[in-house]
Formats: structure tokens, C-alpha cells, sequence
């Protein structure tokens, strides 16, 4: 009769030299690759401390205007307000206000009013005017109204277009 050897605990051999030079390529490509993601995180870093110091340096190489020019006077001081205005506080209110069931279709901004023309589409009513409830409490926004809701036919899932008139603050 043939003897059947059933050792299933064999001894711990050696790894051979291909598993070595894999584990010292992996651990390498690990190194490079947290090497690089840490430089390109330094790289935003900087790159948004110049942004910030660049909105915050008052531009104080404009020429003075002439006295006698009210309406050239009044045209640059408008130029000026349009320039310093900052959008960032409604692109955040956007953002922070983002989910599935609202699809941003169109944004119209007046800036001599301050105000911000939303096009969206819902699935429901109930969608929609919570949409507009989390707009409304946002920081940067004065008011958030309903202008006009529709479903629409000509799609085969219907939905809801809804047209919102926002007053940003400030």
C-alpha cells in the first residue's frame, strides 16, 4: 500500500529574488506617488495664498481723474463697483444648495441689482420649494423667490421647471 503524506504545514521558505524586486518597486512607486500628491498639494497651497493676497491689494496705481469730468468720474466709479464685486458668496450658496432631484438648467446674473435669475428643473413641487427653502437660508442670499413653475410636456419624464429670482446680500 502507497503511504499518503497529508503535511499541510510545509516550512517557510525564502522569498525568491522576483517578490523581493517587486516589493522594493511597489514600495517605491508608493514613495513617488505620495512624494508628488504632497508637492502638488504645496503647489495649491501657494497658488491660493497668491489668489488671496492678489483680491486683497488695493490697486493704488490708477490714475486721478480730472476734476472737471463728472460723467467720465461717474463711469469709472461704476466700472469700479463692477469690478470689486464678488460673486463668490452666490457660487457658494449654489454649491452648498446642490442635489440629484434639482437640475441647475440656467443662471442669469444682474449685478446693478444684485440678483440672480435660476432656471431649474424638479421632479416635484415638494422638491422644488425645499430647494428654495435651503437657498433662502443660505449667508449670502437676501431672499429666494418662486417667479414660475410649469411641467413639462414635451419630455417623457415631465418635470418641473421652475424659474427662482434670488436677492444676494451685499
Amino acid at each position: 500500500m502507497a503511504r499518503l503524506d497529508f503535511d499541510f504545514h510545509a516550512a517557510p521558505t525564502r522569498p525568491k529574488p522576483l517578490g523581493l524586486a517587486l516589493l522594493l518597486a511597489g514600495t517605491a512607486a508608493l514613495a513617488w506617488s505620495a512624494h508628488t500628491w504632497q508637492a502638488a498639494r504645496d503647489t495649491e497651497a501657494g497658488l491660493e495664498l497668491r489668489i488671496a493676497a492678489l483680491d486683497n491689494v488695493p490697486s493704488s496705481a490708477t490714475p486721478r481723474p480730472a476734476p472737471g469730468d463728472a460723467a467720465a468720474q461717474a463711469a469709472r466709479a461704476q466700472v469700479a463697483s463692477q469690478l470689486a464685486w464678488h460673486w463668490q458668496p452666490a457660487f457658494s450658496a449654489l454649491a452648498s444648495t446642490r442635489t440629484a432631484r434639482i437640475a441647475l438648467v440656467s443662471v442669469d446674473a444682474s449685478q446693478a441689482k444684485s440678483q440672480l435669475k435660476l432656471v431649474a428643473e424638479a421632479r416635484t413641487l415638494d422638491d422644488a420649494i425645499a430647494w428654495i427653502g435651503r437657498l433662502q437660508r443660505q449667508a449670502g442670499v437676501r431672499r429666494a423667490t418662486l417667479v414660475q413653475h410649469e411641467v413639462r410636456t414635451d419630455s417623457a419624464e415631465r418635470p418641473l421647471r421652475i424659474v427662482v429670482q434670488v436677492d444676494l446680500a451685499g
